[in-house]
């Protein structure tokens, strides 16, 4: 079922998903495959999920590699991004 998730929320659901997928640093994983599942439970067909990775890309706890096909989380930033999630994911 798809719904509106507040920004914040809608990060920490990136984060977790590849957090769960354990993608860090150079092992990282198939972006379009993300967006793709993602927006399943995302209003806006993914275009949100877009926006959300920019804004994450811009404060570097998601590297996105390989022209934007692949995506991982920053490991530098592992204790602000563990904490980020548990904040806004209940």
């Amino acid at each position: 079922m798809k719904r509106e998730f507040p920004d914040d929320e809608l990060k920490a659901q990136i984060i977790s998903y590849l957090w769960d997928q354990g993608t860090w640093g150079q092992i990282y994983t198939n972006y379009p495959k993300m967006k793709n599942r993602l927006s399943k439970m995302v209003t806006n067909n993914g275009k949100n999920i877009e926006k959300k990775v920019k804004e994450l890309s811009k404060l570097q706890w998601v590297n996105v590699l390989k022209n934007g096909d692949t995506i991982s989380l920053n490991p530098i930033y592992k204790l602000i991004i563990k904490t980020y999630k548990d904040t806004y994911l209940f």
